[in-house]
């Protein structure tokens, strides 16, 4: 945690160093997978149960652009989400709808 910098690169980096950031990449590639593997297994799942799936059509650039929530909007992966069913509702021939992000969904219909 504490390695010196010179030039804006590391000074020395220690065998202990190289093995903690091995471990942590490794934990992070993990995790990653993780959360690949079940945003595939629930977008099949919404493709498989639906004929007609509506999603918001959000803003995630503009949301990220927020410091206050942009770590949660970017862990949470709305965009890769939309790109997946986005493929997977060509791929199997269902509907896709993206709803506008000024129509007033919930004011309409709190249920």
């Amino acid at each position: 945690a504490k390695k010196q910098v010179k030039n804006g690169e590391a000074a020395c980096e220690s065998k202990n160093y190289l093995k903690t950031k091995a471990k942590l990449q490794a934990c992070y590639r993990k995790a990653g997978n993780i959360q690949n593997d079940l945003m595939q297994k629930f977008t099949t799942k919404l493709v498989n149960d639906y004929d007609k799936i509506v999603i918001e059509n959000l803003s995630v650039k503009g949301m990220l652009m927020s410091h206050v929530a942009s770590k949660g909007v970017h862990r949470s992966m709305f965009g890769k989400f939309k790109q997946i069913l986005t493929y997977k509702c060509d791929w199997y021939g269902k509907e896709l709808i993206l709803a506008n992000k000024l129509y007033p969904s919930t004011q309409r219909c709190a249920a």
